[in-house]
């Protein structure tokens, strides 16, 4: 029985050894930073592999290492709400104070134009429109 095992290894150790020299992995392989083939010489091309994080840019992860595993933000619900929140809420009194420059400003000579009426016109419909954004937000997710 021992023998016979150990006679089984032997075989097996040279059908894996045989089986390494049949390999041939020369397209694997760079001889001087050119393959040989039978015909004729080409260039090895290698190129770098680029990995773009798409988070690479973004407001919180400012560098290229971000990883979401330990980002509170892409895991935890109530965070994103409260940052989209954030946002909107920024984004109205962006619109209300350009807003209030305006009105400053046109009526600093006492006389309204065309042209700035419709700039007004304009801003009190981003105003509107950020308002009911958030509030259609706070709607959505009431609690």
């Amino acid at each position: 029985m021992r023998t016979r095992n150990k006679f089984i290894a032997i075989i097996f150790t040279m059908f894996l050894g045989a089986g390494g020299f049949v390999i041939n992995a020369e397209a694997q392989t760079k001889k001087g930073g050119v393959t040989v083939t039978s015909t004729q010489r080409r260039p090895i091309v290698v190129r770098r592999v680029v990995y773009r994080d798409p988070f690479w840019r973004s407001r919180y992860w400012g560098s290229r290492y971000y990883d979401p595993f330990y980002d509170p933000y892409y895991s935890s619900p109530y965070l994103q709400y409260k940052d989209q929140e954030t946002r909107l809420r920024q984004e109205l009194a962006g619109n209300r104070r350009e807003l209030s420059e305006h009105l400053e400003k046109y009526q600093a000579d006492g006389v309204i134009t065309a042209k700035e009426k419709l700039e007004l016109d304009d801003d009190y419909k981003d105003v509107a429109k950020a308002e009911r954004k958030l509030r259609e937000f706070r709607r959505e997710y009431a609690d």
